[in-house]
């Protein structure tokens, strides 16, 4: 992805049958039950290559073997790190899988661009974005799929997920730059530090939208 800082990387891998059987077996023990006890096969499958795209990524970063490399559960559901200053993200669609890392908070979305239920608009959008929606030169549906995978990827990084409304965010997007900027309303969540702005990236790649959102100027 262009234009991210130098400090952030980001590993992209798509679902392969033929490379499952590797990337399994850079699971750790709990990593490997978790993703057994999945019923659905396409969710294993999801876990499984998440999971591996975070391990390489790090194994590349820090130098280690991606099996050496310490990953655990938070609090909330995130992943983080064990004993490194390193905040990590990972998202899965369809047949893809990214994660990103870096030495600040970070969140990372991937998001088929279709058909979506008819009230995602009335869930996400900020009051005062209806005009950003009018105003894009893009089709309302991938317009609305570009502000949803901006928004997942900024309640990622804030650790909130959807505890915090998606309309709480007001997303300014430049689509030139692939570029979106995300003010946070108030005092949304009071338990976590939520920043005032966030910076996103975002991308298209093969049907689907890709958002790497950080805090500027707030590395950890």
């Amino acid at each position: 992805m262009r234009h991210l800082p130098s400090d952030i990387t980001f590993h992209h891998l798509r679902f392969d049958p033929d490379q499952l059987e590797r990337w399994v077996a850079l699971l750790s023990p709990e990593e490997a039950k978790r993703a057994a006890e999945f019923p659905r096969t396409k969710r294993r499958e999801e876990f499984v290559l998440g999971r591996a795209a975070a391990r390489l990524m790090l194994a590349e970063r820090i130098g280690t073997n991606p099996v050496d490399v310490g990953l655990e559960v938070a609090e909330g559901g995130a992943v983080d790190v064990v004993g490194m200053d390193l905040h990590i993200s990972i998202a899965h669609s369809g047949s893809h899988a990214i994660a990103a890392a870096a030495p600040r908070m970070l969140g990372v979305d991937i998001e088929g661009i279709r058909a979506r239920h008819a009230g995602l608009a009335d869930f996400m959008l900020h009051p005062d974005e209806h005009g950003l929606i009018d105003a894009m030169p893009l089709d309302t549906e991938r317009s609305h799929i570009l502000c949803w995978t901006l928004k997942e990827a900024t309640l990622k990084a804030m650790r909130t997920g959807l505890r915090v409304s998606p309309k709480k965010l007001r997303l300014d997007v430049d689509l030139a730059s692939e570029r979106a900027t995300v003010h946070v309303d108030g005092h949304v969540d009071s338990n976590v530090d939520c920043g005032a702005t966030w910076t996103a990236y975002f991308e298209e790649w093969d049907g689907y939208y890709v958002a790497i959102a950080f805090e500027e100027g707030r590395p950890s």
